[in-house]
């Protein structure tokens, strides 16, 4: 059932905005409620949809509709849907449902803000459904590019039907289509300091210990889904010519953690190489972040990445890839490292120069990039221009 708003409250421009973010866990959902937050606290009146079992909090004063109801804990309906290979078709069924119980808000707020979603056919349904439902629309498709099959169709679909399209760097606009591009405005990712704030502070010592890893190491940490557009295999080809780094991989595998496993095997290099399958709470977060020197993001391809703002948000500084968007968030020599190339003897470079400065040295420029992260990426400053964004919309 549809909760009304608590306490009416309106933009500046005098309408209210409806934030659909339908996962209700990971990167984009804590994207969402940050930007929710700072929004309210500059008086934007803003209605969020999202996931039924959503893991993320939201201000008082903004109404929360718990709309979308996923096959995804351990149940006997989960356990059959997977027998039957119907996840997908279950799940995709359950989203364009919430989406159409949430019409009536969608006419009522007249402006909704897509954040976007794993599969790119069914929000353009969604976008055609709240635009015939009299709503104008504010799109965020966080990655402009797709991994694997090509969504370009709906793509089109999606940035034809939104009033504006918010990208996290000027990087991301070439790959937008021609409607996209016309209405693309560039907003940063936030900060995520209100992220590292929930974690218990991890203990550099006792997790080098509990993991094997000796005190003088030099650490490097890949933090995240494990995703083979991440270039994990560039991490992996990298280490054995770096004999003083270990290595730590931590997160969800999507694709690439039996590339780690058999990594691990590698007779010299493996015992070097230490491996955290599944989803990471906060404290564990806070945990690997302590015992790294700095994290790595050797992607492929790239938008920009929450987890390099976390990175920052840990006071650890990043290398990176000159890849997308990517340098846009690394002040080169003084918050980390951007490589040269993106290939592995331009990484292996950078590896070995955070083993020279060693760990104060890591440790400066990673106190650096907490310093720039507040000041550059800060959510008040994002909401602002986010604000700004829904009345150029509401006017479109």
């Amino acid at each position: 059932m549809l909760t009304r708003p608590r306490r009416p409250v309106a933009t500046s421009a005098g309408v209210r905005v409806m934030m659909i973010e339908q996962g209700g866990r990971g990167g984009v959902a804590d994207y969402t409620a940050d930007l929710v937050a700072a929004l309210a606290e500059r008086g934007v009146g803003v209605e969020v949809a999202t996931a039924r079992d959503h893991e993320v909090d939201y201000p008082a004063s903004t109404a929360v509709h718990p709309v979308f109801t996923y096959v995804r804990r351990r149940s006997w309906a989960l356990t059959v849907a997977r027998r039957m290979q119907l996840i997908r078709a279950v799940n995709g069924l359950a989203y364009l449902a919430g989406v159409a119980r949430l019409l009536p808000a969608a006419r009522r707020t007249r402006l909704v803000h897509l954040q976007s979603g794993e599969f790119p056919p069914l929000l353009a349904v969604a976008s055609v459904l709240v635009r015939l439902a009299g709503a104008r629309i504010v799109l965020t498709p966080h990655n402009t590019f797709d991994r694997g099959q090509s969504w370009a169709r709906s793509h089109a679909v999606c940035q034809r039907l939104a009033a504006r399209v918010v990208v996290h760097t000027s990087a991301d606009i070439p790959r937008l289509t021609r409607a996209g591009r016309e209405r693309a405005v560039v907003i940063p990712h936030g900060d995520y300091g209100s992220l590292a704030a929930r974690a218990t502070p991890g203990d550099r010592a006792t997790v080098r210990h509990e993991l094997g890893i000796p005190r003088d190491a030099t650490v490097a940490l890949v933090f995240g889904q494990l995703r083979l557009d991440k270039g994990i295999e560039d991490i992996l080809a990298a280490l054995p010519l770096l004999p003083e780094l270990h290595v730590i991989v931590a997160g969800a595998d999507a694709g690439a953690g039996g590339m780690v496993r058999c990594a691990q095997a590698e007779v010299g290099s493996g015992d070097r190489l230490h491996l955290i399958e599944g989803h990471q709470s906060w404290d564990a977060a806070a945990g690997w972040f302590a015992a790294a020197d700095v994290s790595l993001f050797a992607y492929r391809i790239a938008s920009q990445s929450g987890v390099l703002l976390l990175s920052y948000a840990f006071e650890t500084p990043v290398i990176v890839y000159p890849t997308g968007g990517l340098p846009d968030a690394v002040d080169d020599g003084v918050t980390g490292w951007v490589t040269a190339r993106p290939e592995v003897p331009a990484l292996v470079d950078a590896l070995l120069s955070a083993v020279e400065i060693g760990a104060d040295g890591c440790a400066a420029r990673g106190r650096a990039g907490a310093e720039m992260a507040r000041a550059r990426f800060g959510w008040s400053t994002i909401a602002e221009a986010t604000a700004g964004t829904y009345r150029e919309a509401a006017c479109h």
